[in-house]
């Protein structure tokens, strides 16, 4: 009887046929005790992408369940659709322009998870690698080991590659899923519902930051939209969940004053008032007087010197640079 497998990989996989090898490679090198399986979900890729993922589909057809889409579905719908294929107990996650680095990695998280039932995700630390000039940083710097979803609420702190979790709790995505832009952000939060979070403080992937990236490629305007309109939506699913709800609010507010203070620099009003009714749905008790009150507040505050946020830049500019020296890990 055959083993059943114990984590499905999801690997969306759309033009990026320069890094897609080396992310595969990394889900390969992997050493369990168990059967996993790769889902690549090709999505009508212009370059290279499809040729290499069919040529190591051939190759591990035990391992590798390739999907090829004959219309490009775009990230949302992608994800969802290879979300639906997984078989495995925990689905882990590896963008196709990311790569794994510890070949005991998916071990050791299943491991803890398997002891540990109360605890729904579990994620580590990554190498953040900036392709444009060669410098390489650490993530989840200060990183509490244990949180949960109040704690996500504030903020999204898991890089995507680096996330395993319970198949169990989400088997069919909702159906609100396909319209936010922050995809994997929505996945952990929903996951949250169900147990603590796990952090392991090992490095075990590298991800990259360069201009074909999905957030490289967006400048600040459509960033701070795109993280404004995600936030609505999860707002809208936790509102019945007061604490989730307050902590998601608490980061709308943040996420619409950067915006709002972009339009000012712009001289556009007409967006700064949109974004600020916006905020209103959320603050029924202010006025929109009130609000654009305190928003000018709140910025005068922001733009003010702080010596200590000076050195901190002189000193991230001075490791950046060092950081350059050190190669790159492989698979």
């Amino acid at each position: 009887m055959k083993t059943p497998v114990k984590v499905s990989v999801i690997m969306l996989a759309c033009n990026v046929g320069r890094y897609v090898e080396t992310a595969i490679k990394g889900v390969l090198a992997q050493k369990t005790t168990y059967p996993i399986e790769l889902i690549l979900s090709e999505d009508c890729s212009t370059d290279n992408t499809l040729e290499i993922c069919e040529r190591y589909a051939a190759l591990h057809p035990d391992t590798i369940r390739l999907i090829r889409h004959e219309q490009n579905l775009g990230l949302q719908k992608n994800f969802i659709d290879a979300h639906r294929h997984c078989t495995g107990e925990y689905i882990a996650i590896c963008d196709g322009d990311d790569y794994w680095i510890n070949r005991f990695k998916l071990q050791r998280m299943t491991d803890f998870m398997d002891a540990h039932p109360d605890f729904a995700i579990c994620f580590h630390r990554v190498i953040n690698y900036y392709e444009e000039d060669g410098s390489k940083s650490f993530s989840n710097g200060g990183q509490a080991v244990v949180t949960n979803i109040t704690h996500l609420a504030q903020s999204n702190y898991i890089t995507n590659s680096s996330s395993l979790f319970r198949r169990a709790y989400v088997q069919e995505l909702p159906e609100w899923f396909a319209l936010t832009p922050l995809c994997d952000y929505a996945m952990h939060m929903v996951n949250a519902q169900y147990g603590n979070i796990y952090y392991f403080k090992t490095p075990m992937a590298v991800y990259r930051k360069h201009k074909q990236g999905i957030w490289s490629v967006e400048n600040i305007e459509k960033r701070q939209e795109r993280s404004l309109y995600a936030r609505e939506l999860l707002l809208e699913f936790f509102k019945e969940n007061e604490v989730v709800y307050n902590n998601l609010r608490r980061a709308f507010c943040y996420i619409a004053f950067v915006l709002v203070r972009h339009y000012r620099e712009q001289g556009d009003e007409a967006k700064i008032k949109a974004v600020l009714e916006r905020l209103l749905v959320h603050h029924p008790e202010m006025t929109l007087e009130e609000m654009e009150a305190f928003e000018r507040k709140v910025a005068k505050q922001a733009s003010q010197f702080s010596p200590s946020k000076a050195l901190h830049a002189f000193i991230s500019g001075m490791r950046g640079g060092l950081s350059k020296l050190f190669p790159l890990p492989r698979p």
